[in-house]
C-alpha cells in the first residue's frame, strides 16, 4: 500500500504538469513572441503540441501493451521535461516551434498512461474517486497556472515556465520508481506502417482546423484513413486491434464519448469570451465561473464508480447525456437574461454530467477489453476525446466568428452542440445492459 501510495503522488504529479503546462503558455505567450519575434509563427506554438500530443496517445497505449506502462511513462516524462529544457533555450521562434513538438512527444503519453495506470491499480470504486482528484488538479491549474506565468513573466522571465518542469518531471519518475507491475506484458510486432498512416491522416485533418485551403487536408486525410482501414484488414498484428471494434461496449463507448465531445464539452472554451464582451464583465470573474464545471465535476466523478456497480453503464450514460442536454437547453433558452449565480449554477449541473460521464467513459474502456489491450483500448477512448474537443472547438469558432455579434454566436454555439447532444441521448441506450457485478471485475 505504501509504494502505491508513492506511485497515485507520480501520477498526480504528472497530471499537474500537464495541467500547468497548458495555462502558464496561455499567459506567457505574447511576452514570448515579443522578444523572439515571428508573430506570424505564434499559433503554432499551441499548434505543434497539440498534433504531436494528439498523434502519438495510441502508439502509447499500444507500447504500454507490449511493455508494461511505468517504463512508457518513465520515458513519456523524460521526453517532455527534455522538450521543456529545450523550450526554455530556445532563441527564436522556429526553434521553440520544434522543441515544443518535442514536448508534445512526451504529453501525449504522460495523462493516458496515468489513467492506464490507475486502472491496473485500483478497483473500480476507487479509480472514480481519483479521476475526481485529477479533474481538481485541472480546474486548480487553470487557475494557479496564469498567475504563476504572471510571476514568471514579470519576476523572473518567461524561460522559467518551462525550467520549473525540470524538478517537478524527476520527482515524478522518483515516485513511480517503486512501482512493481504485477501484468504481464508480451512483445509482438509493431505495426509501423499502420501508426505512420494513421498518424499521417491524423494529423491532416487536425491541421485543417488551423490552416486555410484546409479542404485539401480534409481530402487527403480521409483518404489516408481508408487506405489505413484496407491496409489493416490484411495486417496479422495491427496498429489497432480489430477486436476493438467488434466489442460492443468499447465501439459504444468510443461513439460516445467523440460525440460527446464534439457537443457541449468546447463550450467551455467560449463562455469567458461571451460574458467579457457580451456583458462586459472582467477577465477575472468571466474566468472564474469555470471554476463551476470543476466543481460538479468532482461530485460527479466521485460516487461514479460505485454507480458502475449498482446500476450498469448504461442507465449512467443515457442519465448524463440527458442532464446535460437539459441543461444545455437551459443555456440556450435563457442565455441572454441568465444571472452570474443561475449561469453558475446550470454549468455546474453541466460539470455534474461531464465528470460523470468521463469518469464512466474511462472506466467502461478498460473494464470492457481485455487484459492483454487494456492499455490500447483507454488511450484510443482518449485520443478520441482529444479530437472530438478539437474538432469541436473548431466549429464553434467558425460559427462564433460568422455571426453579426458574441450573444447571437454563443447561442448559436449551444444550439450547435444541443442538436448533437440528442445523438449522444440515442447512443447511450445502444449501450450493452450488461452490469458490473463486483468492485475488481
Amino acid at each position: 500500500m505504501g509504494k502505491t501510495k508513492y506511485v497515485f503522488w507520480g501520477l498526480v504529479i504528472t497530471t499537474l504538469i500537464s495541467a500547468l503546462d497548458t495555462n502558464i503558455m496561455q499567459t506567457a505567450s505574447p511576452t514570448i513572441v515579443s522578444q523572439l519575434g515571428g508573430r506570424e509563427l505564434f499559433a503554432w506554438i499551441f499548434s505543434v503540441y497539440m498534433l504531436a500530443s494528439t498523434v502519438t496517445v495510441p502508439l502509447y497505449g499500444k507500447l504500454a501493451d507490449m511493455y508494461g506502462r511505468k517504463k512508457l511513462l518513465m520515458i513519456a516524462v523524460g521526453i517532455f521535461t527534455v522538450g521543456s529544457i529545450l523550450c526554455g533555450l530556445a532563441n527564436s521562434m522556429v526553434t521553440l516551434i520544434i522543441y515544443r513538438g518535442i514536448q508534445g512527444l512526451g504529453a501525449g503519453g504522460m495523462v493516458p498512461l496515468s489513467m492506464i495506470i490507475v486502472g491496473d491499480l485500483f478497483t473500480i470504486e476507487k479509480r472514480g474517486k481519483i479521476q475526481a482528484v485529477f479533474s481538481s488538479i485541472w480546474a486548480i491549474s487553470s487557475i494557479i497556472g496564469p498567475i504563476l506565468g504572471s510571476f514568471f513573466v514579470e519576476a523572473l522571465t518567461w524561460r522559467w515556465i518551462f525550467f520549473i518542469n525540470i524538478p517537478i518531471g524527476i520527482l515524478t519518475v522518483l515516485c513511480l520508481i517503486p512501482y512493481k507491475e504485477s501484468l504481464e506484458f508480451k512483445k509482438s510486432h509493431i505495426d509501423y506502417k499502420g501508426f505512420l498512416l494513421f498518424g499521417f491522416s491524423i494529423t491532416l485533418l487536425l491541421l485543417a482546423t488551423s490552416v486555410s485551403h484546409a479542404m485539401w487536408y480534409v481530402i487527403i486525410g480521409l483518404a489516408g484513413l481508408i487506405i489505413f482501414v484496407v491496409v489493416e484488414r490484411k495486417e496479422a498484428h495491427p496498429f489497432l486491434p480489430v477486436s476493438l471494434f467488434k466489442n460492443r461496449g468499447i465501439l459504444m463507448t468510443n461513439l460516445f464519448m467523440l460525440f460527446y465531445c464534439l457537443s457541449f464539452f468546447g463550450t467551455s472554451n467560449f463562455i469567458p469570451l461571451y460574458l467579457q464582451e457580451g456583458s462586459q464583465m472582467s477577465t477575472y470573474k468571466s474566468g472564474l465561473i469555470l471554476l463551476s464545471i470543476a466543481i460538479g465535476w468532482m461530485f460527479g466523478s466521485t460516487p461514479a464508480g460505485k454507480w458502475i456497480i449498482r446500476f450498469g453503464y448504461k442507465p449512467l450514460f443515457i442519465t448524463g447525456s440527458i442532464v446535460t442536454t437539459i441543461s444545455g437547453l437551459a443555456l440556450f433558452v435563457f442565455l441572454d437574461i441568465l444571472s452570474y449565480p443561475v449561469f453558475f449554477v446550470i454549468l455546474t449541473i453541466q460539470g455534474f454530467a461531464f465528470g460523470l460521464l468521463f469518469a464512466c467513459g474511462t472506466i467502461a474502456s478498460q473494464e470492457f477489453a481485455e487484459a492483454n489491450i487494456k492499455g490500447v483500448s483507454t488511450s484510443l477512448q482518449m485520443f478520441l476525446r482529444n479530437i472530438g474537443t478539437s474538432i469541436g472547438v473548431t466549429i464553434m469558432g467558425l460559427i462564433i466568428n460568422h455571426t453579426a455579434n458574441i450573444s447571437l454566436g454563443m447561442k448559436n454555439i449551444f444550439l450547435y452542440a444541443l442538436c448533437l447532444s440528442f445523438i449522444t441521448i440515442f447512443l447511450g441506450f445502444l449501450f450493452p445492459t450488461k452490469k458490473v457485478l463486483t468492485a475488481g471485475s
